[in-house]
């Protein structure tokens, strides 16, 4: 894993471990400027606001993270809304679903969920319930975001984990729900369907009551679908082992059999130096001696690389080893044909014109920088 900016590693050492490291939090405080975030800081901004408001009480920052939370705070309400109202059609319609990812996480591990934002809640159906769950969210009033002509083709279960559904509350808001059919994007294992749910444990709040992964699966999903840049899924792992028993012979296997060896690796170990937990030392030695493909190991490391920083040749490269990393999942040969439903189904498109122009426009129109860059 490439070295993390300093910024960063306070950061980490400030959130991951359970009790407040205030040294941590004052050296990211010091290292870091508010209007040029480092990427993958942004979400842990409400859980840094309730440190701050334990030990930095007066610091000039402190009304702006409180806005920040504040609006997580609303987000959120709306996301266990739709979450609750997609759960409730699918149960009516006699289709099984589980709640997965943030939204879970946030209700279940965190001791204040509005310190974990959810963003579009995922909900998890069987692949043999795909387009009956498609046809049930579109009769409640729910819209495919953005809409496609691909969303019930075969080739879309196979190539994508999920697709985001819209409903529109009023003019200005809307409530939004990302439906899933895998619930590990980089590694679709069509035979983990009925494990997910064979394994899966009660979530039962103030809010909504549903079904989970179980933690060790909880775990695995966490670290496994988060793009590389993103920090808040260390938070998220380091919370499910500080709270649940981990079936690491379980962990392990799933690491192998997705070929995510040497990302779980990366992330596991980075966990471990920030926040001082132990693991147990069989688990880093099982997935360092594990065989990483050259796709995969060419995925986690392109990933790392700032989207706007990329060049046109990195992002075909990232495309085409991400491709190959599903395709290995599902043990579908890596044809040219392949290769094209893979990117139709990304981009939406309907025919080869379209995809090569759309194709081509992504790779050669360089992404926005953030904020403050």
């Amino acid at each position: 894993m490439k070295p993390l900016p300093p910024s960063t590693q306070a950061l980490l050492q400030a959130v991951l471990p359970s009790e407040i490291d205030r040294q941590a939090l004052e050296r990211w405080l010091a290292t870091t400027n508010l209007e040029r975030l480092e990427p993958g800081q942004f979400h842990l901004l409400p859980l840094v606001y309730r440190q701050m408001e334990q030990t930095a009480v007066n610091h000039p920052w402190l009304p702006r993270l409180k806005g920040i939370h504040r609006r997580t705070w609303v987000s959120n309400q709306l996301a266990v809304r739709a979450a609750r109202e997609t759960l409730d059609l699918l149960a009516a319609a006699d289709i099984p679903a589980l709640l997965i990812g943030a939204v879970a996480l946030a209700l279940t591990v965190y001791a204040d969920p509005t310190t974990r934002p959810i963003g579009a809640p995922q909900v998890l159906t069987r692949t043999s319930d795909r387009l009956a769950a498609i046809q049930t969210l579109t009769a409640g009033g729910w819209q495919p975001s953005p809409p496609t002509n691909v969303l019930t083709a075969p080739c879309y279960e196979r190539w994508q984990a999920g697709h985001l559904f819209t409903k529109r509350l009023s003019e200005n808001e809307a409530l939004q729900v990302r439906l899933c059919w895998h619930a590990a994007p980089s590694g679709p294992i069509p035979a983990w369907g009925a494990q997910w749910f064979n394994r899966s444990a009660p979530l039962t709040g103030e809010s909504l009551q549903a079904r989970t992964l179980d933690p060790t699966d909880q775990l695995f999903q966490s670290l496994a679908a988060a793009p590389a840049l993103e920090l808040i899924p260390l938070v998220d792992g380091q919370q499910l082992i500080n709270r649940h028993p981990i079936d690491w012979t379980r962990f392990v296997r799933l690491a192998k059999d997705s070929r995510l060896t040497l990302m779980l690796r990366e992330r596991l170990a980075l966990m471990q130096t920030m926040s001082a937990s132990q693991l147990p030392d069989r688990v880093l030695t099982e997935l360092n001696h594990a065989i990483s493909p050259d796709y995969a190991d060419e995925a986690w490391r392109l990933d790392q690389l700032n989207p706007w920083e990329r060049t046109a040749w990195q992002r075909f490269r990232l495309s085409y080893a991400l491709f190959r990393q599903r395709a290995a999942a599902q043990g579908v040969a890596p044809y040219p044909g392949a290769f094209y439903d893979y990117l139709r189904t990304q981009m939406g498109t309907n025919s080869l014109a379209e995809t090569l122009k759309r194709g081509l426009r992504r790779m050669t129109a360089s992404p926005p920088l953030p904020h403050g860059y």
